[in-house]
């Protein structure tokens, strides 16, 4: 990886410091399983990396009376091996175990798997073969390959954590050079293929991770070609808590997680898949067919509602 800063901050504050004295040209490095291929492929060229694996503080691990706050360093493997998290969060060491393989899971982490990039299958290649075809607007170039508009890029957000986090209402804490904030999960994402995460301040950091939603019932599936190569065309999670609230979010089909929340016995099945349809923007940018794409939206909802009732 070629670069001409790097640093190892040792705590979060000198982190944010760096990064807000950094603030156009930075990129905060955790387990580097998507930033190193980005480099590779020449579609970022970082100036400066900001190290984040010296910073214990972010590695903390805390469940009690089945509230949990996971700071973002923790890797996806103690997620899939922690005993707690198997016993009231099992939607979450499912999501875990899904992604890659074991190998990438000790070094990829729960902050690098919140902030993935977005993926399109005309963008993510090398770089002589997006020369070859033409750039996009997401990389050099000034229109959509998919849809040929000018305007909106339709890249996927292709996390598997996240939609589970959403089904368990996780909200998040973000430390910046102003101070500490907190807000729900599904706030970070944005529907733009552009611009994928809502800003988060000068030198802003996800710090921690956390829910107390514990669910009475959950369900998560996930679709892809290669079962441990391959990026989601398709993951639902959801989830039911003690009071009849179903959430149900999806992602891989559209530029930001899609939730669903309502009443367990407010929705019919066809409304629940007319709902998480309408909300989806989904277009022909995955290696997997748009319309059977589709098509396996009504067949995971399907299997979730017969799950749950």
């Amino acid at each position: 990886m070629s670069t001409s800063s790097y640093f190892l901050p040792g705590t979060i504050d000198e982190a944010v410091s760096l990064a807000k004295a950094h603030p156009n040209d930075h990129v905060f490095y955790a387990g580097g399983t998507d930033i190193q291929l980005h480099v590779k492929q020449r579609l970022i060229k970082p100036n400066t990396i900001i190290d984040l694996t010296a910073i214990e503080s972010l590695k903390s691990v805390s469940i009690q009376k089945k509230n949990m706050k996971l700071g973002t360093m923790v890797t996806l493997d103690q997620i899939v091996k922690n005993p707690d998290i198997q016993k009231f969060y099992p939607i979450l060491a499912e999501a875990a175990k899904s992604i890659a393989t074991p190998v990438i899971r000790k070094s990829a982490t729960l902050g690098g798997n919140l902030k993935v990039s977005n993926r399109c299958s005309f963008y993510n290649q090398s770089f002589d073969w997006r020369q070859s075809v033409g750039s996009c607007l997401k990389d050099t170039g000034d229109i959509c390959q998919v849809t040929g508009g000018l305007n909106h890029c339709y890249s996927r957000n292709v996390s598997d954590l996240v939609p589970a986090l959403i089904a368990l209402n996780a909200r998040i804490m973000v430390q910046t050079s102003t101070g500490i904030n907190e807000m729900p999960l599904i706030d970070l994402y944005v529907p733009d293929g552009l611009i994928v995460h809502t800003p988060l301040g000068v030198g802003g950091i996800i710090t921690e991770i956390f829910t107390s939603d514990e669910p009475s019932k959950w369900w998560f599936k996930k679709l892809r070609l290669r079962k441990s190569l391959d990026f989601t065309s398709l993951t639902v999670a959801a989830t039911v808590n003690k009071k009849d609230v179903l959430r149900v979010c999806v992602n891989g089909v559209s530029m930001a997680p899609v939730l669903v929340e309502t009443g367990i016995n407010d929705v019919t099945l066809e409304g629940l898949i007319l709902q998480v349809k309408r909300a989806c923007k989904t277009v022909d940018n995955d290696y997997m067919p748009l319309k059977y794409r589709r098509e396996m939206i009504s067949a995971f909802i399907t299997d979730c509602w017969n799950t749950f009732h």
